[in-house]
């Protein structure tokens, strides 16, 4: 069965993903996950990305740690638990930042 909705989905890996763990004879991956095929992911001068894919490597292993205590939770509570964590850890992540005056701040909206 196709669903239409998976047409508009994006499967962008990132650029340290795509160019060191795939081969360049894997077709699939070359035709929709090239990361470069996606302009919206470059920062408007051409000059990165705007996400930092070693920061989410990092994240990913921090989610992991609470593999072991949410893997028996309900939908419901599996979310709202790390909804929580997530918040919580990004109080403190910008709390350490502003105190080292990273000056932490959201990424500006993409004009429209």
């Amino acid at each position: 069965m196709k669903d239409p909705w998976w047409d508009t989905v994006g499967m962008s890996v990132d650029v340290f993903h795509f160019l060191n763990k795939h081969k360049t004879t894997h077709d699939f991956c070359q035709r929709y996950c090239n990361p470069a095929l996606f302009p919206e992911l470059l920062k408007d001068d051409g000059s990165g990305w705007w996400f930092n894919s070693s920061i989410a490597e990092q994240v990913n292993v921090w989610l992991g740690s609470y593999h072991s205590m949410v893997r028996e939770m309900t939908p419901v509570r599996f979310n709202f638990f790390l909804d929580e964590m997530v918040r919580l850890r990004n109080i403190d992540v910008v709390q350490r930042l502003n105190a080292q005056k990273l000056n932490p701040c959201h990424s500006p909206m993409p004009k429209q």
